[in-house]
Formats: C-alpha cells, sequence, structure tokens
C-alpha cells in the first residue's frame, strides 16, 4: 500500500493546486532526534525509501474525483478546477485510503490580504550553507533539528508578516526526502507555517549534483498566473539563482511584485553576485540585499510606508 509522505494543497482564485510525494511503503514523517547519530541515519535511510513512482493517486470529494499522476520520483503537482476542497480523501491505484499523518499544515487558505510573501528556505531562512555540497551535506547529517539556526532577519520579516495575515509559501530546491526534517526545523525554531513546495525525492548520489532552478521558475508561474489579483514579495539569498530567478520572474510579472530582499550570505560581495545584482536592480522593482546584522526594524518600517500599513 502506498504512503503519503508529504501533501500540500493550497487556494489560488478560482483552483486548487496540489503537490507533494508518494512512497511505496509505510515510513516515520516525524525527525526530532535525540543523536546526532540517529539524526544521520534518518536522513542516510530516506534516500533509500522507494517511491510510488509512475502511478496515480485519486482526491476524492464528495461530489468530484481528480487523478493526480505520480511521476518517476514519486512526486506529484496538480492545478484542480475548484475553488476549494472540502472533506476530501484521498486513496491510491487500488483505492486504498492514504491519510495524511505529516505534523505540518497542509491545507491553505487563500487569505483575504492582497499580499503573498513567497521565500526561499536554505540559507534564506534556515543557514545551511548550500554554496558548498559538502557543507550542505555535512549539515543535514549531523546537525539536529534543534540544532539548526534560523536567519534573524529573514525571520523577523517572516514574522511581521505572519502577524499581519500575509500567506507565506516557501519555495525550496531542497528534495522531499528531506520534508521531515525541515518541518522539525521549523517546529523548533517556530517559524511561521506555509506551504512547503520541495522537489521530488532523490537517491543520494544525486546530493552531489547541482540542481537547475526549473522548479523554482515554474512554480513561481504557476502561482503568479493563478493569483493575478495579488501582489508579492519575493525573499531567497545569493548562493544559488534566486536572483537570476526573480529576475526572470519580475520582468514578467513587474506589476504584481511589491519588493525582492536578497540575503547576503558571505562577508563579501563577488564579482558575480554583483552582476546578478545589478541586473536584479535594473528590472527597477524595489529591492533589498541584506546582511544579517541589519537593522530590520527600520526595513518593517519601509514595508508598512511602501504598503500603507
Amino acid at each position: 500500500m502506498a504512503f503519503l509522505w508529504h501533501f500540500t494543497a493550497v487556494e489560488l482564485k478560482d483552483t486548487v493546486l496540489v503537490t507533494g510525494t508518494v512512497l511505496r511503503n509505510q515510513t516515520s514523517i516525524d525527525k526530532s532526534p535525540r543523536s546526532i547519530f540517529v539524526n544521520a541515519w534518518n536522513v542516510l535511510s530516506s534516500y533509500r525509501k522507494k517511491t510510488y513512482k509512475g502511478k496515480s493517486i485519486r482526491i476524492e470529494t464528495q461530489s468530484q474525483t481528480f487523478t493526480v499522476e505520480a511521476n518517476k520520483k514519486g512526486y506529484f503537482f496538480k492545478i484542480l478546477p475548484i475553488d476549494k476542497l472540502v472533506n476530501f480523501k484521498v486513496f491510491d491505484e487500488k483505492h486504498n485510503h492514504l491519510s495524511i499523518e505529516q505534523i505540518h499544515p497542509y491545507y491553505f487558505k487563500n487569505l483575504p490580504t492582497s499580499v503573498e510573501v513567497i521565500s526561499d528556505i536554505d540559507d534564506t531562512v534556515i543557514h545551511s550553507h548550500t554554496a558548498s555540497a559538502l557543507k550542505r551535506i555535512f549539515t543535514i547529517l549531523f546537525k539536529r533539528p534543534k540544532r539548526r539556526n534560523k536567519v534573524l532577519f529573514s525571520n523577523a520579516l517572516l514574522d511581521f508578516f505572519d502577524e499581519n495575515q500575509f500567506r507565506i509559501a516557501y519555495l525550496s530546491k531542497s528534495e522531499s526526502n528531506l520534508f521531515g526534517l525541515i518541518t522539525a526545523i521549523f517546529r523548533f525554531n517556530k517559524i511561521p507555517s506555509g506551504p512547503l513546495f520541495l522537489t521530488g525525492y532523490l537517491k543520494f548520489k544525486s546530493l552531489f549534483k547541482p540542481k537547475k532552478g526549473k522548479h523554482k521558475v515554474d512554480f513561481l508561474h504557476h502561482l503568479f498566473s493563478n493569483l493575478p489579483d495579488k501582489k508579492f514579495i519575493l525573499i531567497g539569498d545569493d548562493t544559488q539563482k534566486d536572483m537570476d530567478i526573480y529576475a526572470e520572474i519580475v520582468n514578467d510579472y513587474k506589476s504584481q511584485i511589491v519588493k525582492v530582499f536578497i540575503r547576503q550570505t558571505r562577508f563579501s560581495v563577488d564579482k558575480i553576485q554583483k552582476e546578478k545584482w545589478n541586473t536584479l536592480q535594473a528590472t527597477g522593482v524595489a529591492c533589498t540585499y541584506f546582511q544579517d546584522d541589519d537593522d530590520v526594524e527600520a526595513e518593517i518600517e519601509n514595508i508598512k510606508a511602501l504598503l500603507n500599513l
């Protein structure tokens, strides 16, 4: 029987986006290990799980049934032609009921506020050392969730947005294997909840292969085009492709973007990062390149003035 490892449903304007990952067998989602060795085992064993690849799941309401295909990584994504998903159940191909066992919230309503926030996770919300594959892997393996540190400036912004009822979505290139680990980090650090948009399940060797940014670009296009009446604030960092991706999105949806925040992850900015930042600035959108010790209260006041709060 299949197992629903990660499920997320997000109300858009007149549709509902559903995404997540299905595994072949049941496993524990909550990852709150008591030692670094258990943490490392949890992470390593996640890359040995078999996915429910190439098969379909069914999402059934009282009046409608939707079939959603899982790809070879067990990953599924579909925009359903309904404005709400109410009293629904999920089934595998043999019509076995797939319960949603995750602790992290899985259903996110379309809030009445006019602004949505989309944030990267690694090195934007939590310190992950993504610039180095080896450092990232060491951090994932040997730092338990309660030992992982959050980025204070970013989290102060997120807390402010959450208090003002802005829906926050987290868009990351992190693989779905880490869903339990990421949600445990969120709980220990009291990071505001929001839909987690991750990539598909991976094999361990894939950790050493750099991933492209297409996942993020595709998701952003879906969100912007299906929320045409909303404005957006984007938050990312300078370690990977966030500035390139956000510059592309700004050029396509400039009228919908209020501001872009980019975290400076190193003490100094190199030539490539400067060029990327200059490209983002040249779009004409309001943007801030911040360091961890910048005055976040002053920035929050700027946001209040920008949004007339």
